[in-house]
């Protein structure tokens, strides 16, 4: 499978980046990386702070590679499930991610206090590791969009 294939099927749109958008993208990763390691606020919070830098991070690959996922249901997944296709993550961090995806729906929409610091202390271990892998991808595969 390919990009290339997933715009086919709708899944995707071809759409190029900017380094500003790079650079912004890049700013919001720090950022939520960041605030996951407050520890004034709940581990829930935090938790959801991880994912957003961790998907963040999987949104700047796909933008780098020309593409955005279309507005639909699981386009969250999606982006997710790209990392596969464009970092080429192994299947272990894919599925890390989506199970953070799972457990940051539930922490938002269905019940508080559910993330233990273990989980959490995970999370944010995962988004730092996959902002590392997406920078070295970029300062390898896309330095243009490094520079200012």
């Amino acid at each position: 499978m390919s990009l290339e294939k997933w715009a086919e099927y709708g899944w995707l749109k071809a759409e190029p980046t900017s380094r500003d958008e790079i650079k912004s993208l890049l700013t919001i990763v720090g950022r939520d990386l960041r605030d996951a390691k407050v520890t004034a606020i709940s581990e829930d919070r935090r938790f959801e702070a991880a994912f957003s830098a961790a998907r963040t991070a999987a949104t700047l690959a796909l933008r780098a590679s020309g593409y955005r996922t279309s507005t639909q249901l699981g386009h969250h997944v999606k982006t997710i499930e790209s990392l596969e296709l464009t970092i080429k993550a192994d299947s272990k961090m894919i599925q890390k991610m989506k199970t953070f995806s799972k457990k940051r729906n539930a922490t938002s929409y269905d019940s508080a206090g559910n993330v233990s610091k273990q989980e959490l202390e995970l999370a944010i271990k995962t988004a730092a590791e996959l902002n590392r892998e997406v920078v070295t991808w970029l300062q390898k595969n896309h330095p243009e969009l490094l520079q200012d």
